[in-house]
């Protein structure tokens, strides 16, 4: 089973540290982290001036990556790692280190790579659209069978259902692909990726998605919403935790993965079957999904105290923003255009589930 972690992994010092000039060449380089890591690959490689490799494979004892070397070059060496925390979210970066003089290095425009937080624009660009795809495939299957449940209307909807099964089965290459983006395109890191705590998340959720296919057929709608409880109890194993309350965070994001998911599908269902029921149906999950993002997002930006000075918090005031907008939408009842509202509200929760918290 995937494993719960605190946050994305920062690295917070190495030995040699970046930009040093060394008398002799290290023996090994060793990286400290925020927290546990599992090298993704050989996680660390280190190019000597001639730009030769000269680093075995890291080794990782907790939050520490050790990777010796063997070398005696004078020179700029050019390191590069890369982890995977936890909780799944990639981290890489760059760093230099000099032995004797600085001196060029046919690999030094690797320390000019742009990142986001602990992954590049690609890859954070992609794992967003992984995120988005899979919870509106969530919200078109799990909460549309739920307004089928409640309206005992099932049948009318396997359209809608159909077309949020594509979208989770999709969502898993896609988030495949963010991961290798966030890391390196080549086999051992692909490799590593397959088999980490996120491989395994993919796996699970690609299995859960092709057997609500198989069980569309039988028209039962219980066993289809169990599995949708299994998918967001995954999705929070792979959330960001709240500090000092290990599983919490993890379970409000389970819960809250599931209102929004049975409000933003009950709207398409009821567009398509409207019931009267639905006023009350739609404010309870609306509710349970702004009360557990609300603790969610207290708790990672202390309280509000840094919504404007952090990437993460800017995203979080903006994302309240847009779901201040539906809840008006909805209370003119302009339910289309509530829906469409939803899901610009997903693509931002998608974006925050993507970012480093500051907490």
């Amino acid at each position: 089973m995937p494993q719960v972690a605190l946050a994305h992994a920062q690295l917070l010092q190495s030995d040699p540290a970046p930009n040093s000039v060394l008398q002799s060449a290290p023996t090994g380089v060793s990286l400290v982290f925020s927290e546990q890591v599992t090298p993704a690959g050989a996680g660390i490689r280190v190019y000597a001036p001639s730009g030769r490799q000269v680093a075995t494979s890291a080794l990782s004892r907790g939050s520490v990556l050790l990777a010796p070397v063997n070398s005696t070059e004078t020179g700029t060496y050019v390191v590069t790692w890369q982890v995977f925390a936890a909780d799944t979210h990639p981290s890489r970066g760059t760093f230099a280190f000099s032995v004797g003089r600085v001196s060029a290095n046919p690999y030094a425009s690797l320390l000019a790579s742009p990142e986001i937080g602990t992954s590049t624009p690609a890859g954070l660009a992609l794992q967003a659209l992984a995120r988005w795809v899979h919870f509106v495939g969530f919200a078109l299957v799990f909460g549309v069978v739920a307004y089928g449940v409640l309206t005992r209307q099932r049948d009318r909807f396997n359209r809608i259902i159909g077309t949020g099964v594509i979208l989770l089965i999709a969502a898993e290459p896609t988030a495949l692909l963010g991961q290798l983006a966030s890391l390196t395109f080549d086999g051992d890191t692909a490799l590593a990726v397959l088999g980490s705590s996120f491989g395994r998340v993919i796996g699970l959720r690609l299995g859960a998605a092709l057997l609500v296919w198989a069980l569309m057929a039988a028209g039962r709608s219980w066993p289809i919403l169990t599995i949708g409880g299994v998918i967001a109890f995954l999705d929070g194993f792979s959330a960001h935790a709240i500090p000092g309350l290990p599983g919490a965070g993890q379970l409000l994001v389970a819960i809250h993965v599931s209102a929004v998911g049975l409000w933003v599908g009950g709207i398409a269902a009821f567009l398509s079957a409207p019931d009267r029921r639905f006023g009350r149906y739609a404010a309870l999950t609306l509710a349970i999904a702004i009360g557990t993002g609300l603790h969610l997002a207290f708790a990672h930006t202390h309280f509000g105290a840094v919504l404007l000075s952090t990437e993460y918090g800017v995203v979080v005031l903006i994302k309240a923003l847009i779901v201040a907008a539906a809840i008006l939408a909805a209370a003119l009842r302009r339910h289309r255009t509530e829906l469409v509202v939803s899901i610009i509200v997903i693509a931002a929760a998608a974006l925050v589930a993507a970012l480093p918290p500051p907490f």
